[in-house]
């Protein structure tokens, strides 16, 4: 975004989102005001928003998971009901907001909904399986879990304040690059997935790290139970993929910004 956004990204002349914001920020303001009458705002602080226990953090990305679940649910829904509705006339979403919603739904589902709560399930039972009483790096954990958080609330902004990526949930060059992206909604899905990426692999550092050295004692590797085993492959293959996309992700982050490289579309290219 950097400078980028002024007041004309917010669509005032698009209903859906805008009702849609509202909703939320109503529901918002009625949870925090149901929040403070019950006095939980310091139990919530102390308890589970700066806690490091692994079964807490779990079950806030679980809770996570299924509050973008819902969110993608939606997503869903509106592409179908768009899609009948063509077959009476022209539907009822502009196009430029369709292709947002088709990004954000495969973003969200993958990304914030799939991957979160099965690192929730990790979490939560890999430590009380080995007979740990934490993870490895429990301030670390704590991080992994924010900074997905903050992700998953950059792709919800996107839809109201801007835009989103229109270039489907796997970006690809040169549909992606600034020539044929000029908006913002490209840079909200590099710096959310960027984000949330760097979370997810100090997740998948932290998970191998508790189980390959934090074990109980006498727990050798053919004892561990097998959703222990499922747990390290897959957070080994975290810790082998998600390096690679970041990397990628950041290099398309410098073509954008810095135009570190020409597409092979521009006339720089071709003289």
């Amino acid at each position: 975004m950097l400078g980028k956004l002024d007041w004309a990204a917010i669509p005032l002349e698009e209903p859906i989102p805008l009702i849609a914001a509202v909703v939320v920020f109503l529901g918002m303001i009625g949870v925090a005001a149901w929040i403070t009458r019950r006095g939980w705002w310091s139990y919530l602080w102390h308890e589970w928003i700066t806690s490091v226990d692994h079964k807490r953090i779990g079950v806030m990305y679980i809770v996570l998971a299924v509050l973008m679940l819902l969110r993608g649910f939606v997503d869903a829904i509106m592409m179908r009901t768009h899609q009948t509705a063509t077959l009476f006339g022209e539907g009822y979403l502009p196009p430029d907001h369709y292709d947002q919603i088709f990004s954000a739904h495969g973003t969200i589902m993958i990304f914030f909904a799939a991957m979160p709560f099965v690192i929730g399930l990790m979490n939560f039972v890999v430590p009380l399986q080995l007979g740990v009483r934490d993870v490895a790096f429990p301030t670390l954990n704590s991080v992994g879990f924010w900074l997905t958080a903050s992700g998953a609330l950059l792709v919800n902004m996107s839809l109201v304040i801007g835009e989103f990526a229109r270039t489907g949930w796997l970006p690809y060059a040169p549909l992606s690059e600034l020539e044929y992206s000029p908006g913002v909604g490209v840079d909200y899905y590099l710096w959310a997935i960027q984000i949330s990426g760097v979370g997810t692999l100090v997740t998948g550092v932290n998970l191998v790290t508790t189980i390959l050295k934090m074990r109980a004692p006498g727990m050798g590797y053919l004892r561990m139970p097998i959703f222990c085993w499922t747990s390290l492959a897959s957070c080994i293959l975290i810790v082998a993929a998600f390096p690679i996309l970041t990397a990628t992700l950041a290099m398309l982050t410098l073509d954008r910004y810095l135009a570190s490289t020409s597409s092979p579309m521009t006339p720089a290219a071709t003289r």
